[in-house]
């Protein structure tokens, strides 16, 4: 079977050129052509984790504990990057205006653009990097992320971190659970969206089908939401809304479920603390037994076996068990 490794990089032993070549290389891939400087010593011992799909790359770098400035050049490209200083603060230059990011907050930043990035103290960056195809679709429903701090105590950005930090921990993956974690990455992306916006989503899409898909991302967590609803939004009839759905094969309340169901299987791997009944409602879910019996239906085994499954621990072990 296929599998894929977390590139470990770099040596606590490495000179400075050898730590400098290693960061351009992870860079290159995140931002585009970048510089390092350093106030204080070099970059030697520089290490860092790297693991890359076609959808989706992640990289956390252990700089020095010393002021740093990154400048980029830009990536040339419509991709995004997702940037955490866990070392301490950072403050980005060059993006039309300063922006200042705290110690384990997340910041969404244009791939595509030359701008400063300066570490203060220097430590861990962690980076992810959403190729420009991957978020094509998803443009204006991730406009609200863009160069916004979001503070670390935000629920879905929780989720969000602890999911890319289980692919840059696992030592082997099969191609087919990497492409199933991406996957439930790029799930969990509008939910942070929903999240941090109390404004609605902006509705200029390319297609109609577009704008009814994205307006059902900004309601999964309401359980009321209705073809009715979305009819009203979208200034067409319910008839029409369901024409639509059906050019695709499916119904509005079927397409509704399988987002919720996916959204929540994402979250329920993500996040191991919470209870899988508060997932179920933050997802539109007001019926426990509903949601374990669609669930299953679904996917093959309950929300509680799908949980262990994803930990490592023995499915089995929860047979007969409520999920």
């Amino acid at each position: 079977m296929e599998t894929i490794r977390p590139l470990k990089l770099g040596a606590r032993t490495s000179p400075d050129s050898d730590s400098r070549t290693l960061c351009r290389n992870i860079l290159l891939d995140m931002l585009g052509e970048a510089t390092i400087s350093v106030d204080d010593g070099d970059l030697s011992g520089t290490t860092g984790l790297y693991w890359r799909s076609v959808s989706l790359s992640l990289a956390t770098i252990y700089l020095p504990k010393t002021h740093l400035t990154l400048q980029v050049r830009g990536a040339m490209d419509q991709s995004v990057v997702i940037l955490r200083p866990v070392g301490g603060p950072m403050e980005i230059r060059g993006l039309k205006r300063k922006i200042s990011v705290g110690q384990n907050d997340v910041v969404f930043t244009p791939a595509g653009q030359a701008m400063a990035i300066d570490l203060p103290q220097g430590g861990r960056l962690d980076l992810a990097h959403l190729p420009a195809h991957s978020v094509a679709a998803r443009s204006d429903m991730l406009r609200p992320l863009m160069l916004t701090p979001i503070q670390a105590e935000c629920l879905p950005l929780q989720l969000l971190t602890n999911y890319a930090g289980y692919m840059l921990r696992q030592d082997v993956q099969s191609r087919e659970d990497a492409g199933m974690m991406v996957q439930h990455f790029h799930d969990l992306l509008p939910v942070l969206a929903q999240h941090i916006s109390d404004a609605p989503l902006p509705v200029a899409r390319q297609t109609r089908m577009e704008s009814i898909k994205a307006r059902i991302e900004e309601n999964l967590a309401s359980s009321g939401y209705s073809v009715n609803d979305l009819a009203e939004a979208e200034g067409i009839t319910p008839r029409a809304v369901q024409k639509f759905f059906s050019r695709e094969g499916t119904t509005f309340s079927r397409y509704v479920l399988e987002r919720r169901l996916a959204v929540a299987r994402a979250m329920i791997i993500a996040d191991g603390a919470s209870p899988i009944s508060q997932i179920a409602y933050l997802v539109g879910f007001n019926d426990l037994s509903y949601f374990n019996r669609t669930f299953r239906s679904r996917f093959g085994m309950k929300p509680s076996d799908w949980r262990k499954l994803a930990s490592g621990q023995d499915a089995e072990e929860g047979a007969g068990q409520n999920g």
